[in-house]
């Protein structure tokens, strides 16, 4: 992995800030709930305070609602529109909340309720459900061999009355007034009572009733009761579903029906998104206002505007998976109660204000209610409650989150964007100096250039002024090498010759034989040495001549040809073919013949040095539009490796014999120097089939004719 690579990996760590800074955030969920309860409490005192000075209100009205421990009471709730009295439960659909079971089911009886008022008038829907439902016979006079519905209350003036529906088949109905004499409650009465109508509707396993009472009928108690009856013959009740018992005043259920002081009372104290509570000493509710707000996901849309752009709905998605959401339906049992069970109620009413959290069928939404005691004349007389759901804490919560995870993102891609822009300048200016440095040295190791661009003045800028100064050092060390054989050559010339000429006249003196045997060897020395000195001068003299030889256009092909025709003679032990393409004989180099004739000497020299016995050196050409292309094969031992790199080196032998001439490395480096004065390129390969080694030499062709 490259410095850009790890920067940038590096800075992946910058992502650490945003997960730490949600996990600080989550943390203080508990902080926020301890400030929402907090705020609560708070606003709950002060209600508690507000609703202690209203004692009339209080006293007169709704601690009437605590006659007795009957578990039994209806806090009635008011409706935004009348309802049509038609049988079907269309109109209540914006009431589904409100409804619950009348009372424990029965066997097969079961009814369901919603109740609610509309100005001066009740409203009753009964979802009753019935396997066998038994209508009135026209001709029967008793009420009470049918299915039929009970009404029982305390009037207004402070009697109680017995109502009872009963009807011949379904449709309109009213409730018949029954004798206060139980002795003939089943007879019907002479006429029924229009202050109580009513449809009655066939329903898929029962009936639904729909009914209508006047306010004005009834003061605080009342009971209502589905009769199930199979059998029309016997009237035998099969089962009975009630809220209280029908048949004594003192068994009826409360009713609490809030007054205009009240409702005025409770919507000043009601806010958006809260829901408040009155209970008595009982527990039981006779004052609620508001409604706990259930957040959905295309309101939570209208709270963030909706931005079309690519980046928003990404993170917009990635936030709805991330993140816990505040809004989705969830079930309140609460929201029709009229009785309180709360620990928090409990704890009110025991002279303690106390919070407490509920959880709903939605896991993301929990919902708080705090209560605060009332009192009056230093009694305790009730409690006052507030309701709200979490999804406030929620969306505080997530709103943070998303400011802050937006906040860090947009560091995040401004500092990714610096460090990116840092590590590919910091990048290139690396490989910009390993290009200089490569560029400055050739393959075959001369420097060509020992200056590197260094002007900064940072690490990079010094290894380059670095790099500078050990290519100057190499230079110079190189230039040394270069020059030593020329004055090796010339240093140990003159000491050469004068052995040579001491050695002449020692050999015109009479020596006896043995001495004449080692005059003759120490002449053979002077004369390898001498030969080892020509061929070290003869690489120098040629880097001299390359330099200013003159460059002609000439045919390749001619002078290899004749080259090959005096090797023949040469070596008349060896077998040379030459072969040659048609289009290789029109083909024009620029160079010099002379140098061409001289490279081919020395691979044919170190051909036939490395060739087997009887087995022929072939020399073969073929051309291209580009290109002239020389191949000199020899079959013989394969060359290694490890030495084919440098085989083209100054001083660099593989010969493994001894030969009667020296051999110092030599031949193919000036190969080389002749290669490169071509502008040309030279490859080895060793050959299979047969076991040899092939040089191929690759020549640029000329446009212009040879002279």
């Amino acid at each position: 992995m490259g410095i850009r690579g790890k920067l940038l990996l590096a800075s992946l760590s910058l992502l650490i800030v945003p997960w730490l800074g949600v996990q600080y955030i989550q943390s203080l969920e508990s902080y926020l709930r301890e400030a929402h309860e907090e705020k609560l409490l708070d606003r709950v005192s002060i209600m508690a305070a507000m609703m202690g000075e209203q004692e009339k209100l209080f006293v007169d009205q709704h601690n009437k609602a605590h006659l007795d421990n009957n578990p039994s009471h209806l806090y009635i709730r008011a409706l935004n529109t009348p309802i049509q009295l038609d049988g079907y439960i269309d109109d209540w659909r914006h009431y589904q909340d409100r409804e619950q079971p009348l009372g424990k089911n029965n066997g097969d009886l079961s009814v369901l309720q919603r109740v609610g008022y509309y100005q001066d008038h009740l409203y009753i829907a009964l979802r009753v459900t019935d396997d066998n439902v038994i209508y009135r016979s026209p001709n029967s006079l008793h009420l009470n061999r049918s299915d039929h519905i009970r009404i029982s209350m305390h009037g207004r003036d402070g009697k109680f009355r017995r109502y009872q529906i009963a009807t011949i088949t379904p449709g309109w109905v009213h409730a018949y007034l029954m004798p206060s004499s139980r002795n003939n409650s089943g007879n019907l009465p002479l006429r029924p009572d229009a202050n109580i109508k009513g449809e009655w509707q066939f329903s898929k396993g029962g009936y639904t009733v729909e009914l209508q009472i006047p306010l004005t009928m009834f003061k605080d108690r009342l009971a209502i009761a589905v009769v199930d009856v199979d059998d029309a013959n016997t009237g035998k009740i099969k089962n009975i579903v009630a809220n209280a018992n029908t048949e004594q005043a003192d068994k009826l259920g409360t009713v609490i029906i809030p007054t205009p002081q009240m409702e005025s009372l409770l919507a000043r104290l009601k806010r958006p998104q809260n829901r408040i509570w009155i209970v008595n000493n009982n527990q039981r509710v006779i004052g609620m206002a508001g409604d706990l707000h259930q957040i959905t996901s295309a309101q939570s849309k209208q709270q963030n505007p909706d931005d079309t752009s690519l980046f928003s709905i990404l993170m917009k998605l990635f936030y709805h998976i991330t993140l816990e959401q505040p809004y989705g339906g969830f079930t309140d049992p609460l929201s029709s109660a009229s009785r309180l069970d709360s620990p928090a109620i409990v704890a009110a009413l025991s002279g303690s204000a106390k919070t407490y959290w509920r959880s709903t069928g939605n896991e993301n939404i929990n919902i708080t209610i705090a209560a605060h005691p009332v009192y009056l004349d230093g009694a305790i007389v009730g409690a006052i409650a507030i309701e709200e759901n979490s999804s406030s804490i929620l969306i505080r919560q997530n709103k943070v989150i998303e400011a802050m995870v937006n906040m860090a993102l947009l560091a995040f891609l401004l500092t990714f964007g610096v460090l990116l822009f840092f590590a590919t300048r910091l990048s290139l200016r690396i490989h910009t100096l390993r290009n200089e440095v490569d560029a400055s040295i050739t393959d075959d190791g001369k420097i060509q250039q020992t200056q590197i661009s260094s002007k900064s003045g940072d690490e990079i800028g010094d290894l380059g002024r670095s790099f500078s100064g050990m290519l100057k050092r190499l230079s110079q060390y190189n230039c040394y090498l270069e020059t030593m054989s020329g004055k090796l050559s010339h240093e140990l010339r003159t000491p050469i010759t004068i052995v040579r000429s001491s050695l002449d006249n020692i050999d015109k003196t009479k020596l006896d034989n043995e001495s004449l045997t080692y005059i003759k060897r120490a002449n053979e020395g002077a004369t390898r040495l001498n030969n080892i000195l020509t061929r070290m001068s003869e690489a120098t003299h040629l880097e001299q001549t390359i330099l200013h030889e003159a460059r002609e256009h000439y045919s390749a092909i001619n002078v290899i040809e004749a080259c090959v025709n005096g090797y023949r003679l040469a070596y008349p032990q060896q077998t040379f073919d030459f072969i040659c393409s048609e289009n290789s004989r029109i083909k024009v180099i620029e160079g010099s013949p002379e140098l061409l004739a001289q490279l081919m000497d020395k691979l044919i020299d170190n051909a036939t040095d490395f060739s087997k016995e009887n087995t022929p050196t072939t020399i073969s050409s073929k051309a291209t539009d580009d290109a002239l292309s020389i191949t000199v094969h020899n079959h013989g031992p394969m060359l290694p490796d490890n030495m084919r790199d440098s085989l083209f080196d100054s001083m660099v032998s593989v010969r493994q014999h001894k030969t009667g001439a020296p051999h110092l490395g030599l031949g193919l480096y000036i190969v080389r120097l002749i290669t490169e004065f071509h502008h040309a390129s030279i490859e080895i390969q060793n050959t299979n089939s047969p076991e040899g080694v092939a040089f191929t030499l690759t020549i640029p062709v000329s446009k212009a004719l040879p002279h």
